[in-house]
């Protein structure tokens, strides 16, 4: 199959199932091709760049090219059953498992709560703590394909909806670090937060990451005090931090402790020349690694949610991006953590220092990665690229490229350069996530902090509220972008997805009103609520 040949999008989707491989590439395809829908409703609401650019905005609206709408599917507080089950805050990433029957799964990450202040919660307010944890987390829907429209739907009164939280979800560690001293000696723990992006399994399931733990639980080693100081909640930062893996069949839910312990912002799995299994990861934080995960056992397509072992036996590796190397982070291959005395299960834990230790780069916060489909290119969002020291705001960021030799990623050597930097001619800065469309494009979003009145130098003061884009990622015209959409006051744009018959775009608004007044979505008197929507062209 050549580099980006995915224009045409029907035939390449009738060469897939669900949640295939492309044995011939040994690469997953991403998300939006192995949906395997039975049929289309029309040409794909994105295709390369086939589409007017959206106007800059400073306006609490949801800012679109001519000739686009959209409808908003949910809102924070929605019912999701017949109960008191609700969609929960801070939507993040978002993902769909479909079958061929017109029906399916749909996640969405709860990264976080409005009602968690900057600068936290007393120790007395158990209540409302209680409701914080409540919000995060994620919510699992059932999908449906309406027999009306064709389109995509969730179902909130599906009895088989689920909520995962941070407030009283049991969740079993597995891997190197589960039961030993470095997580207090336990195999279970209580909840999941700061779920920012994530991944879907080959054997398809959903995976979500721990990012910003810290602001919940407090960090030693970045001497970070929590923003929930109630006793009763009181939970070791050591249980959070996690890859999280999400069954929607079975309810099942596990923290992955051998894909080590960071500000995880998603994993994207790909497989290797020899059929092990491999995941790229970005811990979002400043000066902090790139990592890859290489599982000891091969992938076996026939063995389903057997795989799951592979995540539990593996070699996590870090990223020399200066000479072009994955390290070890083992101490049978590191000699450097050998000697500073990490055994297996510390180095899971303390992946961090780790790194470090091992001589890993620190890189301005790596958060979002994404594995191109035909290529095997890796793309990794560095949202602080270029940001001076001790800044807080800037026209940082970047998209990183790695090729990995041989396009095997397996290999531990790779060339990497700049694909997408900063541009003040495009308004493209701090770039935050990634997802492919049709036509050799990639969907690039923005994530600048954003105050009233804007801060001096920001991107916010420069280019008004966060962006979507739309990148080429091939051929002569590689690198070339075009604004797709401007979220409302206060918010921005997460995990663009493209719906499973290509019609719409699917995307979460997050925190609308952050640092700002804003009524989006429910107009004037409303109140800002974070709310998932579809994208699609004006027939």
């Amino acid at each position: 199959m050549n580099s980006l040949s995915f224009h045409n999008r029907r035939d390449f989707v009738r060469l897939l199932s669900a949640g295939s491989v492309v044995a011939a590439a040994n690469r997953l395809v991403p998300n939006f091709l192995t949906h395997a829908a039975e049929a289309e409703a029309g040409p794909p609401v994105i295709s390369g760049l086939n589409f007017p650019e959206a106007p800059l905005s400073r306006e609490d609206a949801l800012t679109l090219p001519e000739g686009f709408e959209y409808e908003v599917l949910l809102r924070h507080g929605d019912l999701l059953d017949a109960g008191d089950l609700r969609y929960g805050d801070h939507n993040d990433y978002l993902a769909f498992l479909v079958a061929g029957d017109g029906t399916g799964w749909l996640w969405v990450n709860h990264e976080n709560s409005a009602l968690l202040p900057e600068k936290g919660l007393k120790a007395d307010d158990v209540e409302l703590t209680a409701e914080v944890l409540r919000n995060v987390g994620g919510s699992c829907l059932r999908l449906k394909r309406d027999a009306a429209s064709g389109r995509w739907r969730p179902v909130p009164s599906a009895t088989e909806n689920f909520r995962i939280n941070g407030l009283d979800t049991r969740i079993p560690l597995t891997g190197p670090a589960a039961g030993t001293a470095h997580v207090g000696g336990i195999r279970e723990v209580i909840g999941s937060v700061a779920n920012c992006s994530g991944g879907i399994t080959p054997w398809r399931t959903f995976c979500s990451g721990e990012e910003n733990y810290h602001e919940f639980f407090g960090d030693p080693e970045f001497k970070d005090e929590p923003l929930l100081r109630c006793p009763q909640y009181h939970r070791p930062p050591e249980h959070y931090g996690w890859i999280v893996e999400i069954d929607p069949r079975t309810r099942e839910v596990f923290k992955h402790t051998a894909l080590g312990r960071f500000a995880h912002e998603n994993i994207a799995f790909t497989l290797t020349k020899d059929g092990r299994l491999a995941g790229y990861m970005g811990d979002d934080r400043k000066d902090q690694c790139l990592y890859k995960f290489l599982s000891r056992g091969k992938y076996d397509p026939a063995a389903g949610v057997a795989n799951r072992r592979l995540l539990e036996d593996g070699v996590l590796h870090a990223a020399d991006t200066v000479h072009g190397r994955w390290l070890p982070l083992h101490p049978d291959q590191s000699p450097a953590l050998k000697a500073a005395g990490y055994d297996v299960p510390r180095i899971c834990v303390h992946t961090r220092a780790a790194a470090k230790i091992a001589g890993a780069t620190p890189l301005g916060r790596p958060e979002d990665v994404e594995i191109h489909p035909t290529t095997g290119e890796v793309f990794v969002c560095l949202t602080a690229h270029g940001l001076p020291a001790g800044a807080k705001h800037g026209l940082s960021g970047a998209v990183l490229s790695l090729r990995e030799k041989d396009s095997d990623a397996g290999a531990l050597e790779f060339t990497s350069s700049v694909l997408l930097p900063a541009g003040t001619d495009t308004g493209l800065v701090w770039q935050d996530n990634l997802a492919f469309a049709p036509g050799g494009a990639i969907m690039v979003t923005t994530d600048y902090k954003l105050s009233d009145p804007p801060a001096a130098g920001s991107g916010q003061e420069k280019f008004g509220n966060n962006q979507l884009f739309v990148a080429l990622t091939d051929g002569p015209e590689r690198g070339r972008i075009r604004r797709f959409a401007v979220a409302p006051r206060g918010a921005e744009f997460c995990s663009p997805t493209l719906s499973p018959d290509g019609s719409e775009l699917w995307v979460n608004v997050q925190h609308p009103g952050e640092g700002h007044s804003s009524t989006w979505p429910n107009g004037p008197g409303g109140k800002p609520q974070s709310s998932l929507v579809a994208i699609r062209r004006r027939k």
